[in-house]
């Protein structure tokens, strides 16, 4: 049976993929008012076995890895292998619009983080832990 293509037209606000295939697409939107800060976005974290990768379709994101930043922007691709310690945000009050391209753990664990039914804040440790991701905050 040959596989059948995923075709979302717009892309904007959905996805492409699903955790069962090897790659999945998100594309998000942060609208950036106010700003958000690492403290208030996506927490400090590190995939032990599967990259992560953006590309910044308009605005920009902040990226912090280790003790380093650095600013993407529209137009920019960004590759965090696994292992690296990393987290981003919009820094700014115009809105960010990238995609999000991950592997089968990390689509999981953004589906669970996203459910209807919500994550009680006690488990978050440990559901990032089921989908091999260590919160390092």
């Amino acid at each position: 049976m040959e596989p059948t293509p995923e075709w979302v037209e717009p892309l904007r606000n959905r996805r492409i993929g699903s955790a069962e295939r090897e790659l999945t697409i998100f594309e998000n939107v942060d609208r950036g008012d106010p700003p958000t800060t690492p403290r208030g976005g996506i927490p400090l974290h590190c995939h032990r076995s599967e990259d992560e990768a953006w590309y910044v379709l308009e605005g920009r994101l902040r990226f912090r890895y280790g003790a380093r930043e650095f600013d993407a922007r529209a137009g920019a691709g960004v590759l965090l292998p696994h292992g690296t310690p990393h987290t981003f945000w919009n820094p700014g009050p115009e809105p960010a619009r990238y995609l999000l391209i991950v592997r089968p753990r990390t689509a999981a664990l953004l589906e669970a983080l996203h459910a209807p039914s919500g994550v009680r804040e006690q488990n978050v440790r440990s559901l990032y832990d089921r989908f091999d991701v260590d919160l390092l905050e």
